[in-house]
C-alpha cells in the first residue's frame, strides 16, 4: 500500500476524530483477539480550556486499560500510557487499518430512566 493510498484509507476517521467535541467518542474496529473477532475501542474527546484532548479504550463497560493519544497524523496516531512504575508504553496506530463502527456519540454520565 503506497503513502498516498493510506492517506486516502484513513481519512474518513482522522476526519471523524478531529470533528469529536467534548466527551463525544467514535468507536473503530482494529485487529483481531485471540478467538479471531475484531477488537472494537472508543476513541474520546476531553476538551479542556479549549484544547482537545484524545483516549482510546477498549469498547467495555469498564476499560481501565486505555492509552493517551499524543499526535494524530494523516495516517497514524500515536498513543502513551505509563505504568505503576513509572514505566512508558507507546504505540502506533495505523489509521488504515481501523474501520469505523458508530460515530460520534455523547458520552452518557448516567442512566437514569424517568
Amino acid at each position: 500500500m503506497t503513502y498516498s493510498q493510506k492517506v486516502k484509507a484513513s481519512k474518513v476517521l482522522v476526519e471523524a476524530i478531529k470533528a469529536l467535541g467534548n466527551d463525544e467518542y467514535v468507536i473503530v474496529q482494529y485487529g483481531k483477539d485471540y478467538n479471531g473477532q475484531p477488537m472494537e475501542f472508543k476513541v474520546r474527546c476531553s476538551v479542556w480550556r479549549d484544547k482537545p484532548s484524545y483516549s482510546i479504550h477498549k469498547n467495555e463497560k469498564l476499560s481501565l486499560d486505555g492509552m493517551n493519544i499524543s499526535s494524530i497524523g494523516n495516517t497514524t496516531m500515536k498513543a502513551y500510557t505509563y505504568d505503576m512504575m513509572s514505566q512508558k508504553t507507546t504505540y502506533t496506530f495505523p489509521l488504515y487499518e481501523m474501520t469505523i463502527v458508530e460515530q460520534p456519540f455523547k458520552e452518557q454520565l448516567h442512566s437514569l430512566k424517568f
